[in-house]
């Protein structure tokens, strides 16, 4: 099953290797699709909104939100940026030891997790795709490729 949790965040960037408007500083209302993928759990859910909320706010939007993206990147394209966001979320077990205490975190993750089977968790819930929106019409979407 997919589960998904959309968030925005605003920026400001140019494109340095771009001839025409948006080689000139500007900033978007980016909006970025997580998706993850795994079985229900015992506790009905495949992965707890709130938990997945938590890690993309830890990880993507206190980074990137009402910041300039070439502070992080030479040239921040869509496709480049997307790239980056995956690398910072692909390793969802790493990511969910930090909520090992959260009573919403299935009582099996949390138990492997303790066990050092950061692969078998990844058999039970892993990142599956992401979308970035740079505009309504304008976005880009990877599975890791």
């Amino acid at each position: 099953m997919l589960l998904s949790r959309d968030f925005t965040f605003d920026a400001a960037h140019f494109l340095t290797r771009y001839h025409g408007k948006c080689e000139h500083l500007h900033g978007h209302t980016y909006k970025l699709r997580v998706t993850v993928e795994g079985g229900i759990q015992e506790n009905g859910l495949v992965l707890d909104f709130g938990i997945l909320k938590k890690i993309v706010k830890e990880k993507i939007l206190d980074k990137y939100d009402h910041r300039s993206l070439n502070d992080f990147f030479e040239n921040p394209t869509a496709e480049l940026v997307l790239k980056k966001i995956w690398e910072e979320l692909v390793d969802l077990p790493e990511l969910l030891k930090k909520e090992g205490e959260d009573p919403n975190l299935p009582e099996d993750i949390r138990r492997l997790l303790k066990e050092g089977g950061e692969k078998e968790v990844n058999q039970k819930v892993r990142l599956y795709e992401l979308t970035l929106w740079e505009t309504p019409d304008s976005f880009v979407t990877t599975r890791g490729e």
